[in-house]
């Protein structure tokens, strides 16, 4: 038993190092006849590894255009009012259609305006099954962090408590807000792991949605430090 373990170390070891013609040759040399006939389960743990599961929930985050995908629940950030402001706001309220924003009318209406920190839930119109509008704070303003953590919280418990699997943000607060792509990570990754480890119910998938390849490092590098 000792000498599988170390072997498959090793296997993942060179793995991780991307190193794989070294992989393949511990395989048909060194391995074991034990990880031999199991390949194929050892490359799905390794993909699962790399999902970075939290407590059977899969945490993913991936470069692409918020705008251009399908989630039951996609987030976007919001002014207190829920009017249409900034690029991907606009862009995503757009593709949803008048709909929405007529929705967003009413609630302002009726509650006069979205506190920094708070979410709240509207169709996704054309667009997708739901749109969760979150008021990230400013740079600035006391309580940052929290006012993002407590931002992405609450975005989770709207669409758990509607009974959905999946959820995509975007950095919460750097588009307008002046926050900085490691401050946003740390402060969204923390709310949604402790969220998927306390509170979760139904949320299979949270994904974060990031514009460049620096950023998805960011998070990513984020991400392994709060789950290792």
């Amino acid at each position: 038993m000792n000498t599988l373990k170390k072997q498959l170390k090793k296997l993942l070891k060179l793995i991780n190092q991307n190193n794989f013609v070294s992989a393949n040759s511990f395989l048909k040399k060194s391995a074991s006849l034990s990880i031999k006939k199991n390949i194929n389960i050892i490359v799905k743990v390794i993909i699962l590894m790399d999902q970075n599961m939290v407590n059977n929930s899969v945490i993913e985050i991936f470069v692409g255009d918020l705008s251009n995908i399908e989630y039951d629940a996609v987030v976007i950030p919001t002014n207190s009012r829920l009017l249409p402001s900034g690029d991907l706001r606009c862009k995503v309220l757009r593709k949803a259609g008048t709909q929405v924003q007529v929705e967003c009318n009413r609630i302002i209406n009726k509650i006069s305006q979205i506190a920094v920190g708070d979410s709240i839930m509207t169709s996704g119109g054309n667009y997708t099954q739901y749109i969760i509008h979150a008021n990230g704070p400013r740079l600035g303003q006391v309580k940052e962090g929290k006012n993002i953590m407590q931002a992405t919280w609450n975005s989770l418990k709207l669409a758990d408590e509607k009974g959905l699997n999946s959820i995509v943000f975007p950095p919460i607060s750097k588009e307008m807000r002046g926050f900085t792509t490691n401050f946003c990570a740390k402060a969204m990754l923390i709310a949604i792991i402790k969220y998927l480890n306390e509170i979760n119910k139904n949320l299979k998938n949270v994904s974060i949605c990031v514009e460049t390849q620096p950023e998805s490092e960011v998070f990513e590098k984020n991400l392994n430090e709060l789950t290792s």
